[in-house]
């Protein structure tokens, strides 16, 4: 039987479920209110789209009703508008208000309906909009219908021109779509703007092929989108004033009496021929305006005049799919997580800017062209958040492996520390000591100290080029040679080891030596330097000499000569060694420690032990530089006699 290996199959399992919980408010659109705002800028920026010629808004503005001088407009003048319209030869004449309730010239306005065939009048439906089970909305009664004797006036040849004409708004108040079919006793019921423009292209609403939440079938060539619920967005052509063609209400009653008495029209009605007619409020006092994606106030009657202009020119909005979001986001989300993870840090998040700022343009692009609604606003936050995680988890695992370089340095620091001495040998009384503090965990400093035999001992102190692990290596290279070429010949040790460095060096660092050998029977000290600084001595009266050799090139470059010297040593005094991290040390102001304080220091010391002149040493450098970082190993050996 095979046994399931539960840490294996937890990770995967964790990685569906965080993937599922980020995918969740896509799939749900649960930010669908920031989502809107994205859409609205898509609309603002979109060049204007073209109109239908024939489409007409007959708007009853503020001047309309001052020059009327009644509310409600009396009926009287509607029948009247239906006279002057038909008369111009209006194809259709629809009329954006109200007729629920009796008025007393009802009947002159019903018999000039009847004496044009082509009015269409509006109810509203009482629509469930809590019902959530169904993928379309249903009506549950009438909020404001239509009139007995107007239903009968629109009654043509057994057919009620009559439509309901609700409005509904998204969560922020915006009119972005419409519900273009409503289910009322078992039967639909298409919106009056779209049963008007199915007549004109000579389609029956009942032959529709209906798909909720997916698409209306008209024909083969026009089939409208729908989104959530089955609802259809608006496409909006342009802003109100620059959209269709408008006339004031007044001016074509003034025009249609001016024709009938000889006087000046205001408007000439023959440009009315063939046009599909929307009337509607547009005066500030009345509540048939909403915002809209173009504008802060659109008047109801042109969203009803949007939605026909879309349909008849076959140019609707659709929104991207669930699926297909979800599927653009995993594409997105993957790109970002390879750019952060693969990109150089300081190229990952200007990348990521890139990608977020291509993706935008490309779906603004994509609604310009096509009419084509991707979702931008989560897309872009979770980009942002996949860019922050992947992030982290390329930081944790740097972290990582800077805790396994930092033990594996720590190590090294400690394999490094074993190729220097850890006993110092005592011979005819000479007090040693050395101390080395590496700018990093590994550096390029090494010092030596060896019994040559019972009277002579030798100290050896050098820097090697470079810092950080290289060095380290190199410096553990030169130590070896030193300790296998010793010799109390100083100028021979430094020839041989060069010579072995020199055919053996294919990294190209060198380093810089010196190395003295105190002979405590003879009183001698002989020395020799490859291009290292100069040895510091303090005499036993206090005086400072600094002692370096004529001839000599860094180890490591090319084979060269060096040259040694010898000189009387006498009790009392003080050799002190060092590498340049001691005299080049630099404070905040970015000045250096130099030779001169060094030898102040040591003047000052004398008479102290070698370890008490090593550490104070030590101390006055970390002083002097204060906050600054330490640029350099520091390494210091003296000799006391």
């Amino acid at each position: 039987m095979t046994k399931i290996n539960f840490k294996k199959a937890v990770k995967p399992l964790l990685i569906v479920i965080v993937a599922a919980i980020f995918l969740a408010p896509s799939y749900f659109r649960i930010l669908d209110q920031f989502e809107l705002s994205t859409l609205d800028i898509r609309f603002k920026e979109r060049p204007p789209r073209s109109f239908d010629k024939d489409l007409v808004i007959i708007h009853i503005g503020d001047e309309t009703l001052k020059q009327l001088g009644e509310w409600p407009i009396p009926r009287k003048y509607h029948g009247l508008l239906v006279k002057a319209l038909s008369s111009a030869g209006a194809k259709y004449i629809i009329f954006d208000i109200f007729f629920s309730e009796n008025g007393p010239e009802d009947k002159l306005f019903a018999d000039d309906i009847k004496s044009s065939p082509n009015v269409y009048m509006p109810y509203v439906f009482d629509i469930d909009l809590e019902d959530t089970k169904n993928p379309y909305y249903k009506a549950v009664g009438y909020l404001a219908p239509l009139i007995d004797t107007f239903k009968e006036a629109c009654t043509v040849d057994g057919v009620t021109h009559v439509g309901y004409i609700n409005v509904q708004p998204d969560i922020d108040g915006k009119v972005r779509r419409i519900i273009p079919f409503v289910e009322c006793d078992g039967k639909f019921f298409p919106h009056l703007t779209l049963r008007i423009a199915l007549e004109e292209k000579g389609i029956d609403f009942d032959s529709l092929k209906i798909y909720p939440e997916k698409k209306i079938v008209a024909a083969k060539d026009l089939i409208i989108p729908l989104d959530d619920k089955s609802t259809m967005l608006v496409n909006y052509p342009d802003v109100w004033s620059k959209a269709f063609r408008h006339y004031a209400y007044v001016d074509i009653l003034q025009s249609y009496l001016a024709n009938l008495t000889g006087a000046e029209p205001v408007v000439d009605l023959k440009e009315l021929k063939n046009a599909v007619c929307f009337i509607g409020f547009t005066a500030a006092a009345t509540p048939d305006a909403h915002p809209s994606p173009m504008e802060r106030l659109y008047p109801g009657v042109g969203v009803h005049a949007s939605v026909y202009n879309s349909i008849m020119k076959n140019e609707f909005i659709r929104r991207l799919g669930k699926i297909w979001n979800l599927m653009v986001l995993l594409l997105f989300w993957t790109l970002t997580g390879f750019i952060t993870y693969r990109a150089p840090k300081r190229y990952a998040l200007i990348s990521i800017v890139g990608v977020i700022g291509s993706y935008l343009v490309l779906s603004m692009l994509i609604f310009w062209l096509a009419g084509l609604w991707i979702d931008v606003f989560y897309p872009v936050i979770s980009i942002s958040g996949v860019y922050i995680v992947f992030t982290f988890i390329k930081y944790l695992i740097e972290i990582r492996r800077r805790e396994v370089l930092e033990k594996e340095l720590d190590i090294a620091k400690d394999i490094q520390r074993s190729f220097l001495p850890t006993e110092i040998p005592s011979v005819g009384g000479l007090d040693i000591s050395a101390k080395m503090v590496t700018a990093r965990q590994v550096g390029g400093d090494l010092y030596d100290i060896i019994q040559i035999d019972d009277t002579k001992i030798g100290v050896m102190l050098g820097d090697v080029s470079g810092k950080g692990v290289p060095a380290a290596l190199f410096m553990a290279k030169v130590v070896s040679l030193f300790k296998t070429f010793e010799d109390e010949d100083t100028v021979k040790t430094l020839t041989t080891m060069n010579n072995n460095l020199v055919r053996e060096n294919a990294s190209n660092l060198f380093v810089t030596l010196s190395y003295a050998v105190f002979d405590t029977v003879g009183k001698t000290l002989s020395y020799a330097a490859g291009g290292h600084n100069p040895m510091l001595y303090i005499d036993r009266d206090g005086a400072a000499h600094w002692i370096d050799s004529s001839e000599g090139m860094p180890l490591g470059l090319m084979e060269c000569g060096f040259s040694g010297s010898t000189m009387p040593v006498e009790p009392g005094c003080v050799f002190v060694l060092y590498t340049d991290g001691v005299t080049e040390a630099m404070n905040m102001k970015g000045d250096m420690f130099t030779d001169q304080r060094l030898e102040n220091l040591v003047k000052a010391m004398r008479g102290k032990t070698a370890a008490a002149i090593v550490d104070e040493i030590h101390k006055k450098v970390s002083e002097f530089e204060g906050k600054a970082p330490q640029h350099d190993d520091i390494t210091v050996l003296v000799v006391c006699t």
